[in-house]
């Protein structure tokens, strides 16, 4: 079976709710307009990019329009005619071919849906769902962790972070609200901690998001403060290259440090690991694809750190299912972002806190304009 046919199928605005939360930017907020987070992703124009068998059998891929713009015009003519099953040549080639622009950011996202469109169209092909040529399940279902929590008020906050526990959750993560523009900040930061604390308690587990707008001195006086609060980690505090102020931290503090979100392919989650991080957040349609997740959790096997991808897309999901618990042991499912929910006819939510993987080919997702229907017309 061989590739016929790289195209975009559809390009679609994606509107959201501006959640507040810390941001690298915060420092020019009187020349950059107040992002939401999916203008903050570059996906506010979600592009579905299609890829065609000669065998009739086709695969869908979500990702960024400029990522799918690096496909069309670049990267496609390398692949069409190529055997679907050579997923890891494809992926080599690309990777070596792009190196004089690529290595990272959307050039490594165009890679990245490459290679999810082969994995799924293999998986249909061979009739067997994605995670099944990736070693099969390692067990039944996954936790997931519940993930939002923005700066807002006091009873918001108190409110949402009692109703995860309602719902079956175990473990939760909130978003700082301020990095070092802010004079106060650290004791902002602080006291939505407090609030989240006093109202969920101790045996609940509660990780906290800087999202790459920290730097090492402010971090180093918050860590100080936060310790007390038994934070399960402290993600993302420092920009994606700055790996000596991680180095620094981890030795400084007894918060478990998180990060990958942004990062690529297995050198940059080496040189995480060498820095001394052992919870690696990377992202399959960012990170290189499944191809690379593998790479870097067999790296992270023998650093003794564990994977926990960022967001609960579902080719995170086929990945963590396929993976020892002991080294993927949950997934993020972010509870209010409803990241493309409403473009597929089937989104796989967590029910009392775990997510539980269907057996449909590949990865199994249905998508509302192939099958005629409206996007947004899921039940709440």
């Amino acid at each position: 079976m061989k590739i016929s046919k790289i195209y975009i199928a559809k390009i679609e605005n994606v509107s959201r709710e501006n959640f507040p939360y810390a941001k690298p930017i915060d420092y020019y907020k009187g020349y950059l307009e107040n992002l939401s987070p999916f203008k903050a992703a570059f996906m506010d124009n979600v592009c579905f990019l299609k890829l065609d068998t000669d065998s009739n059998i086709s695969s869908i891929i979500e990702t960024s329009e400029e990522a799918c713009k690096i496909v069309t015009d670049y990267l496609k003519k390398i692949v069409e005619g190529l055997e679907i099953s050579r997923i890891n040549m494809i992926w080599d080639m690309l990777y070596r071919y792009t190196l004089p622009v690529g290595r990272t950011g959307v050039v490594m996202h165009a890679i990245s849906a490459i290679n999810l469109l082969l994995y799924d169209a293999y998986a249909k092909y061979l009739n067997i769902p994605v995670y099944e040529l990736l070693g099969g399940k390692t067990r039944d279902s996954i936790r997931a962790y519940a993930s939002h929590l923005h700066p807002t008020s006091k009873d918001k906050l108190e409110k949402e972070a009692i109703s995860y526990i309602e719902e079956g959750y175990t473990a939760m993560k909130m978003r700082f609200c301020c990095g070092p523009s802010d004079p106060l900040g650290i004791d902002k930061n602080i006291e939505l901690v407090k609030i989240i604390r006093d109202a969920v308690g101790y045996s609940v587990e509660l990780y906290g998001d800087a999202w790459m707008s920290w730097n090492l001195n402010f971090a180093l006086k918050i860590a100080k403060k936060l310790e007390k609060y038994e934070l399960g980690w402290l993600e993302e505090p420092f920009l994606p290259d700055d790996f000596e102020s991680y180095k620094y931290l981890v030795k400084k503090t007894d918060i478990p440090i998180a990060a990958g979100e942004h990062h690529y392919h297995v050198y940059d989650f080496k040189k995480l690991l060498d820095a001394g991080v052992r919870i690696l957040q990377p992202d399959a349609i960012w990170v290189g694809g499944i191809t690379a997740m593998k790479k870097i959790a067999g790296l992270s096997e023998a650093y003794g750190a564990i994977v926990v991808p960022h967001t609960s897309n579902i080719y995170n999901l086929h990945f963590i299912i396929s993976e020892p618990e002991n080294l993927a042991p949950m997934a993020e499912y972010l509870t209010k972002y409803r990241w493309l929910e409403d473009r597929v006819k089937n989104p796989l939510k967590p029910e009392k806190g775990y997510f539980k993987l269907w057996e449909k080919k590949g990865f199994g997702l249905e998508y509302y304009f192939e099958t005629g229907g409206e996007a947004g017309t899921l039940p709440p």
